[in-house]
């Protein structure tokens, strides 16, 4: 009776001891499928894995909007730029734009560029953005506007996504996070 027992233990705790050690590699396997992605460059397609040994920084926002999106790419470069450039070299800029009607590759390839010289510029079609950009935990959508030249606006939330080198999220810093914060958590990385 007590072979039996031995028997019938011994199995199970070896399947809860491979289980329990499997969770977490499964945990991390699922949040990197969540923030993975592959969207159009103007250099062709560019997924999120291609960036080996790289963190990545990630802003969503669009070509036309006024304030907020070159405030914050602009805050970016300037953390990028206030590092060693050894340093800088660990961080891959990326701008999604979650304006595919009006934000040509070829146009947001060189206005992310005027942020920052290797920076990567992105977008897709519309049911694919939306499915990342719930993925991050963003949002956007098109506000009409009466009697404007430019027909209407995207309002969109404005974070700053630190992506570490396997594509997990390490950090979602907040709405208009001035350089000096930026830089302090890139610095933080880059050591």
């Amino acid at each position: 009776m007590k072979k039996k027992i031995i028997l019938l233990t011994v199995p199970i705790l070896l399947f809860v001891a491979i289980l329990y050690g499997f969770i977490p590699y499964y945990e991390k396997y699922k949040n990197i499928q969540r923030y993975a992605f592959t969207m159009d460059s103007a250099d062709g397609k560019f997924s999120l894995s291609d960036l080996k040994n790289r963190y990545a920084i990630i802003y969503f926002g669009y070509m036309s909007c006024p304030d907020i999106c070159p405030t914050t790419l602009s805050f970016i470069s300037q953390a990028l730029n206030r590092l060693k450039k050894r340093d800088a070299k660990k961080f891959q800029l990326i701008f999604i734009s979650v304006d595919p009607d009006r934000d040509t590759l070829k146009g947001i390839k060189e206005y992310v560029r005027f942020f920052s010289p290797n920076a990567i510029g992105l977008t897709s079609n519309k049911k694919y953005l939306k499915k990342v950009t719930s993925n991050y935990g963003t949002y956007y959508a098109k506000e009409y506007q009466k009697g404007s030249k430019l027909d209407y606006s995207v309002a969109h939330t404005s974070f700053v996504y630190i992506m570490d080198t396997d594509g997990l999220l390490i950090k979602k810093l907040p709405h208009l996070e001035d350089s000096n914060q930026i830089y302090k958590v890139l610095l933080s990385l880059s050591k």
